[in-house]
């Protein structure tokens, strides 16, 4: 019998696979994460069940298993719980870093005011039990311990039931230290522009400081008197590191001194807008200069001649801050590297007085220069890490970077009856801290490394730790000094307005703006997400670039109210980091984001404007007309005014923004910073789309 073979083969078609949308991943994410909450509800309900059986089967002298988990005890354990009385308690599961479910356990008290009720009684009649309960009052204990042999005995059986941490790690659970999010902009475009002003080694040509015929003795000595009145009204008050109290009179008694003549200068070079006009020939460049030049010239007698001093350190740093203006950069950097070598020495010298000072303690000359070193050292060691990141170009922060143990700003009680001076010193003592509050040799080496620009992805653990220490400094400080209800959200003009504490506003501008320069790192690209998607407890670009947003609206505002009350204080490079920002969002993919940023950045420019304005009127135009090309094109001028809910900006900007009229406007320094970030500003607003390539 012939049988045919046949064979039979068949191809499988090849099917192009569907691309699974964005929206259907992170649906998928979400659901993963709601199982993980669950999971860890269960192992906690499960933990408490163990719990009730091992004191059931405790008490009532039962042979079954301590472990409880066999299917007797495991039914009889759920009958009993369904039959009792019923409360919920809600609590965190540590070890997973999710809110756990709403957990139901059987309550032994019969009372309806306890939540947890644990009792243990000695098969042995021992003599002894333990009642935890809670009331409105709190957690109570009640126990007829008597003796320390009990204690041991209670550790001893119950110990093991409050264990918060399981036996083993969940197959669920996502380590999120492995897990690491890709730096999308290492820096912003405005920060390698201002980042490479100070990079520079050389020496720009500096203004010829005014000569005796041109500017006299008694003219140069009223102008310093002028001028030291001036810091102490103004930069002394938003940096308060020599105590007024002590100082005035010292400057007055001694006006020809070292650190007088640094001060007077630091001043004129600033931006200051309190400084009064000068007659021509001298000008406010000049008599700087001649200023500077002055301290320079008693430092060196008194540098490598007398002992480390305030005096002197304070000197160091003035002249550091006048030569950053003028971008003498290597003259600034070992400058400010003396100060702080200088403030490290003298630790010795001042700790014993400042770790027992507070504002009762008798404002003696000694006390005062021990708190003006304090406040001097946080002041050097900003200054110092800042030009170690940029100018060295070092990532080792070890030698800068350490808990000094000195305590923060304090009020002097010759400093406490006024209360504008107490008020910024207080402020200043948490402007310290928010400098300060991440200084750990891991998580700050992270952090200025990211600001720097040296890495290229960071874990969500790291991103996680940063962000819970900003939320953290938020609610450690005093109610009068916050302008919202929560660490970060959209503010209300109405309510920065009402702080009473203008410094208050300046120290809220530095924390909205840590939280900028930190998302910026990681935001996706504004027009490539709609951010329907989002979601704020999944770390990744688009909720970096929601809280991008939400930043980019508060500082807008902050700098608005700030600049009416304090002018002084709101910093250039701030202002053009936020507009960088607001900048890039005007161009967001979601049209409620794109709309605020366009308002927001009107009213920054608006402020921006008038920080950049020179006594000439036509180049103050001409670098406003730069300015405007950051503006959307389509928008007009009274349709971009920034409004809330209780009142709107454009409603004030004209009443309360210095006008071209005002004559305390028509004194900004022609200093080098200053002329070459003009001269910066029409490739940097000319292509802010693009940041150019770190330099190497």
């Amino acid at each position: 019998m012939n049988l045919a073979c046949v064979f039979k083969f068949s191809v499988k078609p090849t099917v192009l696979k569907k691309p699974v949308p964005v929206s259907k991943k992170n649906r998928m994410l979400e659901q993963v994460r709601i199982m993980e909450q669950d999971m860890a509800a269960m192992e906690q309900q499960l933990r408490l069940l163990n719990v009730q059986v091992r004191l059931d089967s405790g008490g009532g002298g039962s042979s079954s298993s301590s472990s409880g988990y066999d299917s007797d005890s495991s039914s009889s354990a759920g009958t009993s719980i369904g039959e009792g009385y019923y409360t919920e308690c809600s609590e965190r599961s540590h070890e997973h870093g999710v809110s756990a479910k709403r957990v139901k356990y059987k309550d032994t008290s019969p009372s309806p005011s306890t939540c947890t009720a644990l009792t243990r009684t000695n098969v042995n009649n021992s003599g002894w039990n333990l009642k935890v309960s809670q009331d409105s009052k709190g957690i109570r204990f009640q126990t007829s311990i008597k003796s320390i042999a009990d204690v041991a005995v209670f550790l001893t059986e119950t110990l093991r039931y409050f264990t918060s941490s399981p036996n083993r790690t969940p197959n669920y659970h996502a380590d999120r230290s492995r897990q690491t999010l890709a730096v999308t902009n290492k820096m912003l475009q405005v920060e390698y522009v201002l980042h490479s002003f100070f990079q520079k080694k050389h020496k720009p040509k500096l203004i010829a400081p005014c000569s005796s015929p041109i500017c006299d003795s008694m003219t140069r000595a009223f102008i310093k008197r002028q001028l030291l009145q001036t810091y102490f009204t103004c930069h002394g008050t938003c940096t308060p590191i020599l105590p007024s109290p002590y100082f005035i009179p010292y400057f007055q008694s001694q006006p020809n001194c070292m650190l007088s003549s640094a001060a007077a200068a630091f001043v004129a070079y600033s931006q200051c807008r309190h400084v009064d006009q000068y007659t021509f020939p001298v000008t406010r460049e000049s008599i700087a200069e001649s200023f500077r030049q002055e301290a320079k010239e008693l430092l060196e007698d008194v540098l490598f001649e007398e002992e480390p001093s305030v005096i002197t350190a304070a000197s160091l740093m003035l002249l550091s801050q006048c030569a950053l203006i003028t971008l003498q950069n290597m003259e600034a950097r070992l400058y400010m590297n003396l100060a702080w070598r200088m403030v490290v020495q003298l630790k010795d010298k001042y700790i014993h007085l400042v770790q027992p000072l507070t504002t009762r303690t008798i404002a003696t000359t000694e006390i005062c220069m021990a708190e003006a070193w304090r406040r001097l050292f946080y002041a050097v060691r900003y200054l110092e890490l800042n030009l170690y990141m940029i100018y060295d170009g070092l990532a080792d922060f070890s030698s800068i970077m350490f808990d000094s143990g000195i305590g923060y700003p304090t009020v002097l009680a010759s400093e406490y009856p006024n209360k504008e001076v107490s008020g910024a010193i207080l402020v200043f003592s948490h402007v310290v801290r928010l400098h300060n509050c991440q200084m750990s040799p891991n998580s700050d080496a992270l952090k200025y490394q990211l600001f720097a620009g040296n890495l290229e992805s960071i874990s969500i653990l790291d991103i996680e730790s940063l962000e819970n220490q900003l939320i953290s400094f938020w609610k450690t400080l005093p109610a009068q000094f916050r302008l919202s209800d929560s660490p970060l959200e959209y503010l209300q003009t109405d309510r920065i307005q009402q702080c009473e504490n203008p410094h208050a506003i300046y120290l809220n501008q530095l924390y909205y703006a840590y939280w900028l320069a930190l998302e910026t790192r990681l935001m996706r690209s504004p027009a490539s997400t709609d951010l329907k998607s989002a979601n704020m407890e999944r770390f990744d670009g688009d909720r970096a670039l929601l809280i991008v947003s939400v930043c980019c609206d508060a500082i807008s505002k902050i700098f608005h109210v700030l600049y009416c009350r304090l002018p002084c204080t709101v910093e250039l490079h701030w202002l053009l980091i936020a507009s960088d920002a607001m900048a890039m969002l005007k161009d967001a993919a979601n049209p409620h984001i794109k709309s605020r940023a366009q308002k927001n950045l009107r009213v920054t420019l608006r402020v921006l404007k008038d920080r950049v304005r020179h006594v000439n009127q036509d180049e103050a135009n001409e670098d406003y007309n730069l300015l405007k090309s950051m503006l959307p094109a389509s928008a007009s001028e009274t349709s971009m005014s920034t409004s809330t809910s209780s009142g709107s900006l454009a409603g004030s900007e004209a009443d309360s923004t210095h006008t071209d009229d005002d004559p305390i406007s028509d004194t900004r320094p022609p200093a080098a910073y200053f002329g070459e970030l003009k001269k910066t500003m029409n490739t940097f607003f000319s292509g802010t789309e693009q940041p150019p390539p770190p330099s190497t």
